[in-house]
């Protein structure tokens, strides 16, 4: 999928979240193994996490299942300016990392015509 295929699609959390000092550190359990189900059972339901740092808790925060990517990736560049460029690139690849580990879900948005 390119990148101006992304931009249109619209993300949703699939996951819990913490804030500590305005960062979000993203929480989830993770599908165990066979050998984690033999040999790890008490750790089989313990959250993981994920610390975000200053640009990937700006994006989190933005993904509330209205804004589509690229609203997100605009929002980005206004508050970060030059720090995030290449912004449209940055923004997408956060997403496809969170998707490609189920952290978000990323839905085509519905136009009511």
């Amino acid at each position: 999928m390119s990148n101006e295929e992304y931009l249109k699609l619209i993300p949703e959390k699939l996951c819990e979240e913490e804030i500590n000092d305005g960062l979000i550190t993203v929480l989830f359990i993770k599908k165990p193994s066979i050998i984690e189900k033999i040999f790890f059972r008490n750790l089989i339901n313990k959250p993981h996490k994920i610390d975000l740092d200053e640009i990937g808790s700006f994006i989190w925060g933005e993904i509330n299942k209205s804004n589509s990517v690229e609203n997100i990736v605009e929002l980005t560049k206004q508050h970060f300016g030059e720090k995030v460029e290449p912004a449209e690139n940055r923004v997408v690849q956060f997403m496809k990392q969170m998707h490609s580990t189920k952290l978000i879900m990323l839905y085509e948005k519905q136009g009511i015509d």
